[in-house]
């Protein structure tokens, strides 16, 4: 008996050890760089949320690179006859200033609302002449009612294809994020869901969709050129505003022969509103098309002071005066309709704790 108690205690102590041994890891979330991925893991788990309640059938989301080789591409924008139509050419980029990318920037999430698989669109393809746009990451929530409602707000997107239920009149633009949305993408930007689409969000950074300009023009002619042909304005891929932005939609540009792409869209975060004119410009005289600005912050990046809330009010003075005097500039996104920016500067903020428009968010939207 007393043999079998020692065995007993022998046995209970290896396995004591084992769990000890097997348990978890500690791990410091600081170690990693997660350079806005709130923004789309959020997203995403809102998307995943709104399929499995829809039992939506998937897709495989696997794209295979395609690299060409062409240096030319032609420009298919159709725009106001102040707006030329061009051709592209790998010789045209020059080399300009840069202000920094952000590099831990994090958005807020979606609210428990799920948007809509069906939204309907505005009546036409037109924002009435409205240049601002709503980057909205808060599904079908009551206010987006307040937000739509200002005069200079025509647009809204989401970082992923689903779009609020209702739209209350503006244009929504659903976006490919990445690899990890094509199989939603698909299912539900078809003709007649939207009129504009955007592409990929931030593929030169690691933290974001993360693909080579081979990669992404694989993605562009596989599942967002094919739209041309059901009436879709297309937007290219948003970069951030420094080098590594600059060559990847070179790159994009000059490997993506036959794609049709109508608009160049971009990232800024920084401090000075000049910059923000400069790089716009770089980019329209690069590609002589029509330039969408889809993020935007007065937010310092590099470890420099941020802005005070009057130095937010005069930066997004200058950006507002530009965007709205400049026919080549066609729609502005700024970043903080959100309750928690997570990172960004919070004098950005365009949500009030009550859920109304901050006094910037008239700056901007009227």
């Amino acid at each position: 008996m007393a043999a079998l108690k020692l065995f007993n205690v022998l046995a209970l102590a290896s396995v004591a050890l084992l769990a000890l041994q097997s348990g978890p890891t500690s791990v410091n979330a600081l170690t990693t760089n997660r350079a806005h991925v709130a923004r789309y893991v959020a997203g995403h788990e809102a998307v995943a949320v709104a399929k499995r309640k829809r039992d939506t059938s998937s897709s495989s989301g696997s794209c295979k690179p395609k690299p060409t080789t062409s240096a030319t591409l032609t420009s298919s924008y159709g725009g106001d006859s102040g707006t030329p139509t061009s051709s592209w050419s790998s010789s045209s980029a020059v080399d300009v200033p840069y202000t920094p990318a952000p590099s831990s920037l994090s958005s807020s999430t979606y609210s428990s609302a799920t948007p809509s698989a069906t939204p309907t669109p505005a009546s036409s393809g037109s924002s009435n002449g409205k240049k601002w746009g709503l980057a909205w990451p808060n599904g079908d929530t009551s206010y987006l009612s307040t937000f739509a409602a200002r005069p200079n707000v025509g647009f809204l997107y989401t970082w992923s294809p689903y779009l609020p239920t209702n739209l209350y009149g503006l244009q929504g633009v659903p976006m490919l994020w990445g690899y990890d949305q094509v199989s939603d993408f698909q299912n539900l930007v078809v003709a007649g869901y939207a009129n504009y689409v955007l592409g990929m969000n931030e593929p030169n950074e690691p933290s974001q969709s993360n693909m080579s300009p081979s990669d992404g023009v694989a993605l562009w002619q596989q599942y967002i050129n094919p739209l041309k042909d059901h009436g879709y304005y297309l937007v290219s891929p948003a970069c951030t505003n420094d080098q590594t932005g600059l060559d990847w939609m070179a790159s994009f540009f000059q490997e993506c022969s036959g794609c049709q792409i109508d608009a160049v869209a971009f990232h800024f975060y920084g401090t000075d509103a000049q910059a923000f004119i400069s790089y716009a410009t770089q980019l329209y005289n690069t590609y002589k098309l029509p330039i969408w600005v889809t993020e935007f912050a007065d937010q310092s990046f590099s470890g420099g002071a941020q802005a005070t809330q009057d130095e937010v009010y005069a930066f997004a003075s200058t950006v507002a005066n530009f965007v709205d005097s400049t026919s080549w500039f066609e729609v502005a996104f700024p970043f903080g309709v959100m309750s928690d920016l997570q990172g960004v500067n919070t004098a950005n903020s365009l949500l009030s704790s009550d859920d109304t428009p901050t006094s910037l968010a008239y700056d901007y939207f009227g």
